[in-house]
């Protein structure tokens, strides 16, 4: 009589969980921290006298659905479907508008054309959504994991330009861009019971530097705190 009380108990936590969870597909969200790769004489020129200003405004957040696509005992592959803000980022430098006096491979400025400073102020985002495979494994209770997919972002720079004088009078420009793209996403995680920490980085230079306007950022590395829910 017990055992069969177990089992019918057994069998009604799995419809309860079904019923929770179908098809085995859980909430996540995540909030952390971002790196960019900001390239030396885009937006700023890190050896100028004066200095420039990179900044990056946390958080960058994610928020999702996962499941299952394969379930091996201790190793399995989950599929991550996730909205992505990587953040805010922005710089700013009291910058020489002619290329001849900035070298930005040795970060070295030589004043061989005589002009005035500009003045340059800008901020952007990039978001979207990120497709992926997860490959996991537990080991004892903590499970070990490595993602790849596909980042389908939208990208938004904005920059003004006071004091520009280039062979002729001052001029204040407003520059600005936004675009769609898609880059490759890989990452790895840490989790236990429903928390983990994940790193991920995102190969948005791909398409970011072809851009006529381009963003203060290349690639971008991400860690973050996600729960499952």
């Amino acid at each position: 009589m017990s055992l069969g009380c177990a089992a019918a108990s057994a069998h009604a936590d799995l419809i309860d969980d079904y019923v929770a969870h179908p098809f085995g597909i859980h909430v996540q969200a995540g909030i952390g921290l971002s790196k960019a790769d900001t390239p030396d004489g885009r937006w700023q020129q890190a050896g100028i006298p004066g200095g420039s200003h990179v900044t990056a405004k946390p958080p960058t957040f994610s928020l999702g659905l996962t499941g299952p696509l394969l379930t091996r005992g201790a190793w399995g592959v989950d599929w991550h479907l996730d909205y992505v803000n990587l953040g805010r980022f922005a710089a700013s430098c009291s910058c020489t508008p002619m290329d001849e006096n900035y070298d930005p491979k040795t970060h070295a400025y030589t004043p061989k054309v005589a002009v005035p400073t500009a003045f340059f102020t800008g901020e952007g985002r990039s978001q979207g959504a990120a497709l992926t495979a997860e490959v996991y494994y537990w080991l004892y209770s903590v499970r070990l994991a490595a993602e790849a997919g596909a980042y389908i972002h939208r990208d938004s720079w904005s920059e003004d330009v006071s004091n520009w004088q280039v062979g002729g009078y001052p001029q204040n420009l407003h520059l600005s861009d936004t675009y769609w793209s898609v880059a490759p996403v890989v990452g790895v995680s840490v989790g236990y019971g429903r928390m983990s920490v994940s790193a991920r980085h995102y190969f948005t230079k791909l398409n970011s530097q072809n851009r006529s306007v381009p963003p203060l950022w290349n690639d971008v590395t991400t860690v973050e705190m996600k729960v499952k829910f």
